[in-house]
């Protein structure tokens, strides 16, 4: 029988499962000097001039060797991506994959300008932010001390940042920029009039289908199959209760108000 460490991890929501374990075993990795943190940095002219295609990747999954920061990372994915999982994006899978695959595409973009070589503790900076406006109603006691509103955690740990590390979290500001962008996008937007109810940010079908998540073809095609059925569905009842009784369902006005439903279009005769 499977212990209480892998039911717990077999729980965990796909997305956050796949990225814990690839952030804990490249640690590991890293821990025991199978690889070193110069392999995995991101850098445009290594990247792709060199073509080590493969940081592009491992700079968002390398947090930092093991110490008490990289613990308070994981615990933020655990924590805040699993609630974002299995919460906000329950039903929509492929579109919490598609924001992570734009954050992380958006962050590769802006990294020259913040002078950051590994950008994992950025997009957990970002997700951060976008689970603070979700869950916004909730309240954090902060190491004992104090207790704030889930809205103000992503500045509070700015706040920490710079007491402990004493620099200015600049790199830690663009994060929360461009997590406010995708909240903005995929929450706020579509509620407003001027964008039409658009969805800027929905998953790509490739992905929906892979991901299992419905696209927008699909509820609506779903809806108008539902309406179809209950057409068909009240159709067989009107006619059960014209046949089981015909002479009343004839004389009554509840039976010509059937017999109208049933047939609107057909000509009325003396």
């Amino acid at each position: 029988m499977p212990n209480q460490l892998e039911e717990w991890y077999q729980q965990i929501p796909l997305c956050t499962r796949i990225y814990l374990t690839a952030t804990v075993g490249l640690t590991l990795a890293v821990q025991m000097e199978f690889v070193s943190p110069y392999q995995l940095f991101y850098n445009y002219n290594y990247a792709i001039t060199r073509k080590q295609y493969w940081r592009v990747v491992t700079t968002f999954l390398y947090l930092g060797r093991l110490s008490l920061d990289w613990m308070l990372s994981v615990f933020f994915i655990v924590r805040n991506w699993r609630d974002l999982e299995e919460g906000s994006y329950l039903t929509r899978p492929a579109d919490f994959a598609w924001m992570l695959m734009l954050m992380c595409a958006v962050l590769l973009a802006v990294s020259p300008y913040m002078g950051t070589l590994f950008l994992g503790n950025l997009l957990v900076t970002a997700l951060t932010y976008v689970w603070s406006r979700h869950y916004s109603y909730m309240f954090l006691n902060i190491m004992g001390l104090f207790t704030i509103s889930a809205s103000y955690f992503p500045w509070c740990m700015i706040g920490f940042s710079l007491l402990v590390e004493n620099r200015w979290p600049f790199p830690e500001l663009v994060a929360i920029g461009v997590g406010h962008l995708f909240w903005f996008l995929s929450e706020e937007w579509p509620r407003r009039a001027e964008s039409g109810g658009v969805q800027v940010l929905r998953a790509p079908k490739f992905l929906c289908r892979i991901m299992n998540q419905d696209t927008d073809e699909q509820r609506r095609g779903g809806f108008e199959e539902s309406e179809d059925e209950a057409v068909v569905e009240d159709d067989e009842e009107i006619e059960s209760e014209i046949a089981d009784n015909p002479r009343e369902a004839v004389d009554s006005d509840i039976g010509n108000e059937l017999l109208h439903q049933r047939a609107p279009y057909t000509r009325e005769t003396d």
